[in-house]
């Protein structure tokens, strides 16, 4: 136990003086980063194996019980339905479960164009129109968030001078 504390002291007084001082030293770390990224993606491709097989497990675990299901729930459906056929103010509920039936309208929009038209011209509100702001043009139009026609500066902007450093590992 003393040795396994020990040897962490000791890596992570290493890291703490370690200093990148010429080329071998860079050269040297990118083989290190090479060495992390292979173990990850070993590590990520062992885990994901697991994850298939223990997925396929479950899926052939829960399929030999699905007809089973289907048949219990079409034998409780047809149950029900003569019930509510004798008896329309029949419910079906037991301490294990309960049977509901639920009337609704279902709408078709078989030719929703014909259907915005018909909004459009009889001025019924009933289309989305979704506002989002093109950042993209926004910054081509408006060149250093300063409207270029008229010289304002665009409200509700802020920029900011970033630099973003990133380590490839090739």
């Amino acid at each position: 136990m003393e040795n396994a504390l020990l040897n962490q002291e000791l890596q992570e007084e290493v890291k703490e003086n370690f200093k990148i001082e010429n080329l071998e030293g860079a050269t040297w770390a990118f083989r290190k980063l090479r060495a992390i990224e292979a173990k990850e993606a070993e590590i990520k491709s062992i885990a994901e194996n697991e994850r298939i097989r223990i997925d396929a497990w479950e899926k052939q675990q829960c399929n030999q019980y699905q007809s089973n299901k289907e048949y219990f729930e079409g034998l409780l459906s047809s149950y029900y339905a003569e019930e509510k056929a004798k008896d329309s103010k029949f419910k079906l509920s037991t301490p294990y479960g309960k049977v509901v039936s639920k009337k609704s309208d279902k709408w078709f929009y078989d030719d929703e164009q014909a259907i915005i038209d018909y909004c459009n011209v009889n001025q019924i509100d009933a289309i989305k129109v979704e506002e989002k702001l093109d950042k993209t043009s926004l910054k081509k139009i408006c060149k250093n968030g300063v409207n270029q026609e008229t010289g304002e500066v665009l409200p509700g902007i802020r920029i900011e001078k970033t630099e973003t450093i990133t380590v490839k590992v090739e």
